[in-house]
C-alpha cells in the first residue's frame, strides 16, 4: 500500500505504510530503552559511565535506525540511494546527540533554564541528523526545502527533545506508582514525536521535476529497511534486556545490602544491649563512661558509679523458678532506669548485678543520699508472679576523679567495695579504698596458687577428734582441709575456702577431700584400725546439688571398698532445706549404699520437725554458738536439751561442736549428748598424730 502526495510541480514522492509503522515503533522501543537506561544511568552507582556509553550507542543507532527506515519507505519515480559517508556522518550525530541527552539526564538537577537550552541543543541536533540523512542522498538539481514546514520540523525536534528529557528525567527518579505504564505512555509519545518531525521534515523536502538522485544504486529496499530494523531492534532489546537484568540484580544487591545492614545494626543493638533487660550492657556502660570521663566539666565536680547486687538472688530466682528470676530483673532493670534518668546512667554488667553512673555530684553526701533513696526504691515489694517479693542489695561505690578516671578502673574499683559490703551481709553499701585493691591483689594471688595447691600436694585434711561422751575413748573425727602455703605457711580453711568459692574452684577442691577421706579410711581398715571409726566430711550445697553427686559417691564407695557406716557426709541445716524433695531422693539413695549423713550447724536454720523426719540423717551437730554459753545461759542450755530430746525421738546421734572445757563436756553428756568436739578435747591435727592418738586411746 502507498499513500500519493497531490500532483504538484515538484516530483511526487509516497510512502510505504508498513515502512512508516515499522519507523515508528522502532522510535517507540528506541525511546522505551532510552528511559530504562536513564534510570540504570540514575540509580547506577559503580557502572554508570559505562552504562552511559553503552546507552548511547544503542539508543543512537535506534534514532538513526528510526530516520532510516523511515528514508527508505519513502520512494520518488527515480532510483533512489544514500551516499556512504554521509549515511555514517547522520549515525554519529545520533550517537553523540544520546550521549548528550543521556548525560543531561545524569544531573541531579534539570532547572527549566538548564532543561530549556539542552532541549534546544538537542533538538538541533535531532534536526541535524534528519537533513544530513537527507543530504546523503545527493540530489541534482539539490532539495528544496519548504521554509514554514523546514521550521516546523526543526520545532517539532526542539519540542520533542525537551518533552524528551523531562519525562526521562522523572520517571528515572520515580519509584511509586505504576512505572511501567508511565514509562510505555511515555515511550509511546517520545516515539510520536520523533517521527512527527522526520515526516514533517519530509513534507518540507521539495523534489524538482528532473531531478537525479546521484547516489542511486540497485539495492532491494524492502530487503535493506528489514537488515536496519532487525539490527537496530536487536541492538535494542539487547541493550534493554541488560538493563532490565541489570535492574534486577541491583535491585537483589540493593534488598541483600539493606538486609545486611539491618542485620549489622541489629547486631550492633544486640552486642551493646542486655536482651533481658533492654539496658545498656558491660560493653556499652564502659564506653559511655568513658567519654563521660573524657568530657571536660566543672572543676569540682564528682561521678559516682555505683555496683549494684541483688541480695540472695539465688535463693529468689529457685523458689520463683528461672521466669520469675528473669520478671524481677526486668522488674529491678525497670526501677533502676527511673531512678538514673535525669543525672545518669544504669547499665546490667552481668547476672544480678548492675552498675549505675551518677554525674554532676557535687559532694560525697550526695552519693549517699542518693543511695539510701535507691535503697528505699528497691525495697519496695516487687510482685513476682502472684506474690510480693521484698529485696536488699549491696552495693559498692567508686568515685571519680578521687578513684580514677579510667573507665574500667573505676567499675572494678566499685565491685571490690561491693563484695566487701556484701561480706559484711545483706542491704550493707561500702566506698572504694585503696586497701580494697590490695585485698583484691592477695586474693587473686591465692586463687591463682589454689589451682596449683592439689596438683603440689599443699592441701592436706587435719582430722579433729569426736569423743564418746560416756566412755572418753574417740569414737569419730571430721576431716578438715589445711593448705600449706609456700609462703604463707598453714592456712585455715576460713582463709582460702571463701576466695574458692568466689572464683569458681571450691567443688574442686571438695572432691579431693572427699576422695582423700576415702584414701584416708582405706589406709585405716589395711592398717587394723577399729573398724567402728568412722570419718566425717563436710559436703556444700553447692557439692551436694551436683547432678551427678549420687553416681561419683556410689563410685567412690566401690574404688575404695568403704564399708557401711565408714564414711560421714555432713551438710548444713540450710542446704538440707534449700530443695527438701532432691535432697530426700539423693540422701536416700547413698543411704541404702551405706553413707551416713550429718546435719551440721543445727538450730541455725530454718527446718521444720516435719521435713528432718523426712531425711535419713543419722547425726546432728548442735552449732557451737549454743555451747560456747551453756554454763551461764539458760536459754541456750534449754535449747541443747530440746534438741537432744528431738534427736532421741528422731533416733539420731548427737554431737556438740565447740566444747571448750571438760566441765562443759560433763554437762552435755549429762543430758544424753553422745560426742563431743572441740579445743577442750582437741584440736585439729595431721593424719599420723591423729592415729598416735586413736590407737593410743
Amino acid at each position: 500500500m502507498t499513500l500519493a502526495f497531490p500532483p504538484v510541480s515538484v516530483l511526487a514522492g509516497s510512502y510505504d505504510l508498513l515502512l512508516v509503522i515499522l519507523s515508528i515503533l522502532v522510535a517507540t522501543l528506541a525511546s522505551y530503552t532510552t528511559l530504562i537506561l536513564s534510570k540504570r544511568i540514575v540509580t547506577t552507582t559503580g557502572s554508570a559511565t559505562l552504562w552511559l556509553g553503552f546507552g548511547a550507542l544503542s539508543m543512537g543507532i535506534g534514532i538513526w535506525s528510526m530516520h532510516f527506515i523511515g528514508m527508505l519507505a519513502f520512494e520518488l519515480p527515480i532510483p533512489l540511494g544514500y551516499d556512504q559517508g554521509l549515511t555514517v556522518v547522520s549515525l554519529v550525530i545520533a550517537i553523540v546527540m544520546s550521549g548528550f541527552a543521556l548525560m543531561q539526564i545524569r544531573n541531579n538537577r534539570l532547572t527549566v533554564p538548564r532543561l530549556l537550552a539542552a532541549g534546544l541543543l538537542l533538538g538541533l541536533g535531532i534536526a541535524a541528523m534528519h537533513y544530513t540523512g537527507m543530504a546523503a542522498m545527493d540530489m541534482h538539481p539539490g532539495i528544496v526545502y519548504h521554509p514554514f514546514y523546514f521550521t516546523l520540523s526543526v520545532l517539532i525536534a526542539i519540542a520533542a527533545a525537551t518533552a524528551a528529557l523531562f519525562i526521562a528525567f522523572h520517571l528515572s527518579r520515580r519509584v511509586a506508582g505504576p512505572l511501567i505504564l508511565y514509562q510505555l505512555i511515555a515511550a509511546l509519545i517520545m516515539g510520536l514525536a520523533i517521527a512527527g518531525m522526520h515526516y514533517t521534515g519530509m513534507v518540507a523536502a521539495n523534489f524538482p521535476f528532473g531531478s537525479v538522485c546521484r547516489a542511486a544504486a540497485d539495492i532491494n529496499r524492502d530487503w535493506l529497511a528489514g537488515t536496519v530494523a532487525t539490527v537496530s531492534i536487536a541492538i535494542l532489546l539487547a541493550t534493554l534486556l541488560l538493563a532490565l537484568l541489570d535492574g534486577r540484580f541491583e535491585t537483589a544487591t540493593s534488598r541483600l545490602h539493606r538486609s545486611l545492614q539491618m542485620a549489622n545494626s541489629e547486631l550492633k543493638r544486640l552486642s551493646l544491649t542486655d536482651q533481658l533487660t533492654g539496658l545498656p550492657n558491660r560493653f556499652t556502660l564502659v564506653d559511655d563512661l568513658q567519654s563521660l570521663l573524657e568530657q571536660p566539666g566543672d572543676e569540682g565536680l564528682l561521678c559516682a558509679v555505683l555496683f549494684v547486687d541483688i541480695d540472695r538472688f539465688k535463693f529468689i530466682n529457685d523458689a520463683q523458678g528461672h521466669a520469675g528470676g528473669d520478671e524481677l530483673l526486668r522488674q529491678t532493670a525497670t526501677r533502676l532506669r527511673a531512678s538514673y534518668a535525669d543525672r545518669g546512667a544504669v547499665a546490667r554488667f552481668s547476672g544480678d548485678k548492675f552498675v549505675a553512673v551518677l554525674h554532676g555530684l557535687r559532694a560525697p553526701s550526695e552519693i549517699v543520699t542518693h543511695i539510701e533513696k535507691l535503697r528505699e526504691t528497691l525495697h519496695q515489694p516487687f510482685r513476682i508472679r502472684g506474690r510480693d517479693v521484698a529485696l536488699s542489695c549491696c552495693i559498692g561505690v567508686a568515685v571519680a576523679p578521687n578513684d580514677g578516671n579510667d573507665a574500667k578502673a573505676l567499675i572494678g574499683h566499685a565491685e571490690k567495695a561491693m563484695y566487701v559490703a556484701k561480706a559484711e551481709g545483706p542491704g550493707h553499701y561500702r566506698f572504694y579504698k585503696p586497701a580494697m585493691q590490695e585485698a583484691a591483689l592477695r586474693e587473686f594471688d591465692l586463687q591463682r596458687a589454689l589451682r596449683e595447691a592439689i596438683a603440689n600436694r599443699e592441701l592436706e585434711l587435719f582430722l579433729q577428734p569426736k569423743f564418746c561422751a560416756r566412755r572418753g575413748r574417740i569414737a569419730s573425727a571430721e576431716a578438715l582441709m589445711r593448705w600449706r602455703h609456700p609462703e604463707h605457711g598453714l592456712l585455715l580453711p576460713g582463709q582460702f575456702l571463701p576466695i574458692a568459692e568466689k572464683f569458681g574452684i571450691l567443688n574442686q577442691l571438695e572432691e579431693w577431700a572427699i576422695r582423700e577421706a576415702c584414701v584416708i579410711l582405706r589406709g585405716w581398715s589395711q592398717n587394723g584400725m577399729e573398724e567402728s571409726l568412722s570419718l566425717a566430711v563436710n559436703v556444700s550445697a553447692l557439692q551436694f546439688r551436683a547432678t551427678d553427686f549420687v553416681e561419683r559417691m556410689l563410685r567412690l564407695k566401690q574404688e575404695f571398698e568403704l564399708t557401711p557406716g565408714q564414711l560421714i557426709l555432713e551438710i548444713t541445716e540450710g542446704s538440707a532445706m534449700r530443695d527438701p524433695d532432691r535432697t530426700a531422693r539423693a540422701m536416700l539413695a547413698l543411704s541404702a549404699a551405706g553413707f551416713e549423713f550429718s546435719i551440721d550447724d543445727f538450730g541455725t536454720g530454718y527446718s521444720s520437725l516435719a521435713q528432718l523426719k523426712r531425711l535419713p540423717f543419722r547425726e546432728l551437730k548442735i552449732d557451737r554458738s549454743f555451747i560456747v554459753d551453756f554454763h551461764r545461759s539458760p536459754d541456750d542450755r534449754q535449747i541443747v536439751e530440746v534438741i537432744v530430746s528431738m534427736a532421741r525421738q528422731f533416733g539420731m546421734r548427737v554431737v556438740a561442736e565447740g566444747v571448750e572445757d571438760r566441765a562443759v563436756g560433763d554437762s552435755l553428756a549429762a543430758l544424753g549428748v553422745d560426742l563431743l568436739q572441740g579445743y577442750g578435747f582437741a584440736r585439729p591435727m595431721p593424719l599420723p598424730d591423729f592415729v598416735g592418738l586413736a590407737q593410743a586411746a
